[in-house]
């Protein structure tokens, strides 16, 4: 993965096109010219620049050929997952949890260490670095960089983990990617665990989810959101803090300063053993997100909610049922994670690759042409 650099319109068009193919292709299926310049709507001889740009970096490749009746044969083409890797880092105040994946986002390796919560800065970093050099020793083709997902809140931009302003939270305004980018001399890209998690879900899934949100049950409660295709941030790289939205007046004291939060009521139902009113509060927030930025999709993920997934898919599609009955034209898809406790490491790693291959930001969203 290369630096940001600015690019002018004519790099952001090509870039476009190439990552458009990319993303047919990551479906699986073999693609054809004519195909492809049918789905994207251009013409087949930029098809066939395309995918001989493609081809030459190594992206896609010929497959052969088939015969449909009279006439030349068509070459088929398909994306090579061995020619792209990245590595993926998930960290919590307690482990480490780290993937390398192909280009399709597929993991070929794991690993997982423990971590200390009140861990100095100098010794993360040296963990991150320790895990991430480990990795790079495993799997085909060309190493792109490191992408790093940890619980928010965490400043995407600058690359900087806010944490907490007491001295309780040893991280608190530690440059994760900078002080990590001295070490591995890779690129590193920094995000919110949620956020990394609904990248890595649509970057295998291309199409699926550009209208989506992912609502993320670790050791605590957020959110993230696509719309339009493209990833929601905010001003301040804190878009999708659902856990501190209030659920309940005067609720369970929160960290934050409020009550009843959702992450405060969601962690309180646990620890009583009340899985029931946990999967209430988790409804709760899903409608919220669906009636405020109208998602037709809803992905849920982390290990809270593996742990209790019957009841909680259960209490979410009854709160769904119940409140748009009367709009049947209004369809609200709810699905779990398949990646399972690697969901947030496969999807930090999957940011490394669109960074380096998905549609440019300047592209995507309302308008884009």
């Amino acid at each position: 993965m290369s630096a940001v650099k600015p690019t002018g319109p004519l790099d952001r068009v090509a870039g476009a096109h190439d990552a458009a193919v990319l993303a047919v292709a990551r479906r699986g299926e073999p693609v054809a010219r004519t195909g492809l310049a049918e789905a994207l709507q251009v013409t087949p001889q930029a098809i066939s620049k395309i995918l001989s740009r493609l081809s030459e970096r190594g992206l896609m490749a010929e497959i052969g050929s088939v015969s449909f009746g009279p006439g030349k044969p068509t070459t088929l083409y398909r994306i090579v997952p061995e020619s792209r890797r990245a590595i993926g880092l998930h960290l919590t105040r307690s482990r480490l949890h780290g993937v390398v994946t192909d280009l399709t986002g597929q993991i070929l390796v794991r690993r997982e260490v423990e971590i200390d919560r009140g861990q100095p800065v100098p010794e993360l970093i040296s963990a991150l670095a320790g895990v991430s050099r480990d990795l790079a020793q495993h799997g085909p083709g060309e190493l792109l960089g490191v992408g790093v997902g940890m619980p928010g809140p965490v400043d995407s931009t600058e690359g900087v983990y806010r944490g907490a302003s007491s001295p309780a939270d040893a991280w608190h305004g530690a440059s994760v990617r900078s002080l990590l980018l001295e070490e591995l001399s890779l690129p590193v890209l920094l995000d919110h665990d949620s956020r990394a998690a609904l990248v890595g879900e649509s970057w295998s899934q291309p199409g699926l989810l550009d209208n989506a949100a992912l609502v993320l049950a670790e050791e605590g409660l957020g959110a993230a959101l696509r719309l339009d295709g493209a990833m929601v941030r905010g001003a301040h790289s804190r878009a999708g803090e659902a856990g501190h939205t209030v659920v309940r007046m005067g609720g369970t004291p929160c960290p934050c300063g409020r009550r009843g939060c959702a992450q405060a009521e969601y962690l309180a139902a646990l620890e009583e053993g009340d899985p029931g009113r946990a999967a209430q509060v988790l409804a709760t927030v899903v409608m919220d997100l669906v009636r405020l930025v109208d998602v037709d999709r809803v992905v849920l993920g982390g290990r809270s909610v593996y742990a209790h997934h019957a009841t909680t898919m259960e209490a979410i599609r009854q709160a769904l049922d119940e409140s748009l009955r009367a709009e049947s034209h209004v369809h609200v898809e709810v699905l779990l994670s398949t990646r399972g406790i690697d969901l947030i490491a496969a999807g930090a790693a999957c940011e490394v690759l669109e960074h380096e291959y998905g549609l440019p930001a300047a592209l995507v969203g309302p308008g884009a042409g």
